[in-house]
């Protein structure tokens, strides 16, 4: 698996580096691989990349963590409770085709320009999977488990760490990587508008520099860092999930 990944991907360089060397490709517009990687070789070496990625990766995270707490509390409970899903779904539906683009400018009034208003975006682009995620795997679990479990005894805590979320884990997970993708995007798009730092503002100040190939450095920095994401995630859903039975079973 891993040697076709590689063999796609060299071949889609490939033919990159030769649409560039032939003059086919605008080399201002679309900078060669080459040229991409020489950008990136500097900018690790000055030390901007590393500055302005760490700076990403912990809006996304701190962002990620709360949409985790709030969206996966709420699911659980609206999922567990009819009454609170009445109350809540309501609210959650009316806001969820909002895209987190258009709460920059709430976010930059509220927060200013800095970490709050990227945190805040993040947010608001993870929470919603997260909540349907939770939601709908509480929904789906079979309620024979459940009666069984309240048979034997098992207290409230006990049904809700023995039963409820190891059943729910095999349909969450993948909200849980599919959320962690959206905030990655959410932290750079609100990099490019109201932040100082990351990835974003970088590619936004080097288009103003007209330095095109730190443009698509950067981006191929986030296409990069993305991936490495959401395979540590999938990989952790491999482990957590191993129990459960697959398709092909």
């Amino acid at each position: 698996m891993l040697a076709l990944n590689l063999i796609g991907l060299g071949l889609f360089f490939g033919l990159w580096q030769g649409l560039a060397s032939a003059g086919i490709i605008n080399a201002f517009l679309l900078p060669s691989p080459v040229d991409v990687v020489a950008a990136l070789w500097e900018m690790s070496n000055d030390g901007s990349l590393w500055v302005n990625l760490a700076a990403s990766l912990k809006r996304v995270c701190v962002g990620y963590l709360m949409a985790c707490v709030v969206g996966l509390t709420l699911g659980f409970v609206c999922g567990s409770s009819q009454v609170m899903a009445e109350i809540v779904r309501p609210i959650v539906e009316a806001l969820r085709p909002v895209p987190p683009l258009a709460w920059v400018p709430i976010a930059i009034l509220w927060f200013g320009l800095g970490d709050l208003s990227a945190y805040f975006l993040v947010f608001l682009g993870c929470v919603f999977p997260l909540f349907f995620g939770a939601y709908t795997a509480v929904r789906s679990i079979d309620r024979n488990q459940i009666n069984a479990a309240k048979c034997l005894g098992a207290s409230r805590w006990l049904l809700f760490s023995g039963v409820l979320i190891p059943a729910s884990l095999p349909i969450m997970m993948p909200n849980l990587r599919l959320a962690l993708g959206i905030g990655w995007m959410c932290v750079v798009t609100a990099e490019l508008i109201a932040a100082q730092t990351g990835l974003g503002y970088l590619i936004q100040q080097s288009r103003m520099l007209f330095q095109i190939q730190n443009v698509v450095a950067g981006m191929v920095a986030i296409g990069f860092v993305g991936y490495v994401m959401s395979a540590a995630v999938e990989r952790i859903e491999r482990r957590i999930n191993a129990w459960a039975p697959s398709e092909r079973d």
